[in-house]
């Protein structure tokens, strides 16, 4: 397996560990159908000016948020859960699902500001203070993560949430048996989440034990078939089994679910690879560059693919903006690749020479 594949499985693991944390959307109001104009009858005399429309609720601006979430617009969701706060800093839903997507897009200290505004507004909630946690074990912040646990914890025990981020507190320090035994603690509260099992699967590839793991994030599909995470992982397992079939049907469903996920795709590029279909791999890396742009792992793939499928010049250019990355990882991969394509450029023009000459002659 090459060693951007063998990359792309931790970092599908990693990304995919995030328990869920989702409000949604309380059922919009009826829809009202506007007034009709009058046809061709002259209306009353006119009155005053109407008065000014008064700005969008802010029920009306989560619900926007949701909605856009729903058209995988994470950008248009921030935005409306950002506004949604700024009209009522004590809306818990609006807080809990921008902190979210801040910590999905890698933004945690942004999400941790968030958790905390809210918090001064409705102070001790526990769904805030979990997600408040999360951004700070997301920052690597976990002595003060497992602080604000204990305060859910002493207040709220039966808080299926504090465990999950207990536990992950505790993988992140590398003490496996203490995650399990919390994410037990939260299975016995909330045994229908498919995240715990996920999390458990995670676990089990930390203890190098794929079959157990692929076991796991199989169960969690099974309580969640729309769990896109576990589906994730799953296309991560096969990966590493080098089943590259498996590995782009998990991913092609983890995709269809949470369209959003440049890792989602990026894992599926590298199953399209391995199974030798290098043009639809590149489409799967065009798109993670348009989800995250300079992204490594999917400039060097997508100049592969340009390789694999001729395009040499193109694939040239693709190495060398890889060689341009500040503090890139593949600039040593990428001037092999370089050198590689140049010897084929410099073997393949005496013929082309040739090829012209002989036209050019009339033979």
């Amino acid at each position: 397996m090459s060693k951007h594949l063998r990359t792309g499985i931790v970092l599908a693991l990693g990304l995919c560990a995030c328990a869920r944390q989702v409000v949604k959307a309380e059922a919009p109001p009826a829809l009202q159908e506007a007034p009709r104009a009058a046809a061709a009858q002259p209306g009353p005399p006119a009155g005053p000016p109407s008065p000014p429309a008064s700005p969008p609720s802010p029920a009306a601006l989560f619900e926007a948020g949701w909605a856009d979430e729903q058209r995988g617009d994470p950008d248009g969701a921030r935005k409306h859960y950002a506004a949604a706060l700024q009209a009522d800093p004590a809306h818990i839903g609006a807080a809990l699902n921008l902190s979210r997507l801040l910590r999905l897009s890698a933004r945690p200290a942004e999400a941790e500001a968030v958790c905390n505004a809210a918090l001064r507004a409705a102070r001790e909630e526990p769904r805030l203070l979990d997600a408040l946690a999360a951004s700070l074990r997301e920052q690597g912040k976990l002595d003060p993560a497992e602080t604000v646990v204990r305060r859910v914890l002493q207040r709220h025990p039966r808080d299926a949430g504090a465990y999950k981020n207990l536990a992950l507190i505790e993988a992140d320090r590398g003490r496996v048996r203490l995650a399990e035994i919390a994410l037990a603690s939260a299975r016995k509260l909330d045994p229908a989440d498919p995240g715990i099992p996920n999390t458990l699967g995670i676990l089990a590839m930390r203890k190098r034990d794929p079959a157990a793991a692929r076991g796991r994030f199989a169960e969690a599909v099974k309580l969640d078939p729309t769990y896109a995470a576990a589906w994730a992982n799953l296309g991560a397992v096969a990966l590493a089994y080098r089943d590259h079939a498996a590995a782009e049907q998990a991913y092609a469903k983890a995709v269809a679910l949470d369209p959003g996920r440049y890792e989602t795709h990026l894992g599926r590029a590298w199953a399209l690879e391995g199974a030798k279909k290098p043009a639809e791999a590149l489409a799967e890396y065009e798109i993670v560059l348009a989800l995250r742009p300079q992204q490594e792992d999917a400039l060097f793939g997508r100049a592969l693919a340009l390789k694999a499928a001729n395009q040499l010049a193109a694939a040239k250019a693709a190495f060398e903006q890889l060689v341009g990355l500040a503090n890139g990882s593949r600039a040593k991969d990428a001037r092999a690749q370089i050198a590689s394509i140049e010897l084929r450029l410099a073997r393949a023009a005496p013929a082309a020479e040739s090829a012209a000459a002989k036209t050019g002659s009339g033979r």
